[in-house]
């Protein structure tokens, strides 16, 4: 699949399709309040209650058209550990039908200059096909 990175300035506009936040490790989402509405607010937070927190990002399917990514930020990560996360979000998306997804850069909460475009640049290294290397399939049918 070919990721396509496209950079909007919108403000804090409430969007209707595929979001992806940021959170600390811990998955905090009160400072989310002002990104989702506020029925999305409580059906995450319900579930949180019932995640594995232990992981780096989970996904909660909203409705049929939207789905929320909340990305866990660790303390002391390298650049290379947000390139990896990058890498496991595009894991995830990579079988999806939709194709769009708005990563929110308001809600990274990092020391780390540049933080969202490490993480853009992992899922680019992931999605790199080596198509030019790959023959190319003949279907062949026998009557």
């Amino acid at each position: 699949m070919t990721v396509e990175i496209l950079y909007k300035n919108n403000g804090s506009k409430k969007t209707s399709s595929n979001l992806v936040l940021f959170v600390d490790e811990k998955f905090n989402i009160n400072g989310l309040k002002k990104h989702i509405l506020n029925n999305e607010f409580l059906y995450i937070s319900d579930l949180l209650k019932t995640s594995d927190l232990k992981k780096d990002l989970l996904f909660f399917e909203i409705n049929s058209k939207k789905t929320i990514f909340l990305v866990s930020i660790k303390k002391d990560l390298k650049t290379s550990d947000i390139e990896s996360l990058g890498a496991k979000f595009h894991g995830y998306i990579d079988y999806d039908k939709t194709n769009n997804y708005f990563v929110n850069s308001d809600t990274v909460n990092s020391k780390i200059e540049n933080f969202v475009g490490y993480f853009l640049h992992g899922i680019k290294l992931k999605s790199y096909e080596f198509n030019i290397y790959k023959s190319k399939k003949i279907k062949v049918i026998f009557l």
